[in-house]
């Protein structure tokens, strides 16, 4: 099991990637890498994006979705063992578009649920604490 050192509520200005929750009404939107399982979208960050820029592209390349940055919000950040280090947003979906065609993703899905774990590429608590921190689902 991997330790993983979550901050929310907390701001870092150096990272490597970015972890996007992706929102329509109440649902969360999971795809299905073609190497992997089903995971959140995100990805590494690039050279001179805003924060904005690169969940903006990752939301796009991955899910084939468009997001406003009216509804993007920082909400912390989790530090990996070996220092990799990736911002945890949020966003509503904007517009649906097709997924394209040199992304990694083979699969989307809108969820009203998390996802069980065995299906996830990534089983650890990462995504219970994080959506813990949203109160998604809240039923």
């Amino acid at each position: 099991k991997i330790m993983i050192e979550i901050n929310f509520d907390k701001k870092i200005k150096e990272y490597d990637s970015v972890l996007i929750v992706l929102f329509n009404k109440n649902e969360v939107l999971y795809v299905k890498n073609m190497k992997r399982k089903w995971e959140l979208t995100g990805g590494k960050a690039e050279a001179e994006e805003s924060l904005f820029e690169t969940a903006s592209r990752e939301a796009f390349e991955e899910g084939g979705v468009e997001i406003s940055e009216k509804d993007f919000r920082n909400i912390g950040y989790y530090v990996l063992p070996d220092g990799h280090t990736t911002v945890i947003t949020t966003s509503t979906i904007e517009t649906f578009a097709e997924i394209p065609k040199h992304s990694e993703t083979v699969e989307r899905k809108m969820m009203k649920r998390p996802m069980e774990k065995e299906l996830l590429s990534f089983p650890d608590e990462l995504y219970d604490c994080v959506f813990q921190k949203l109160g998604w689902p809240n039923e």
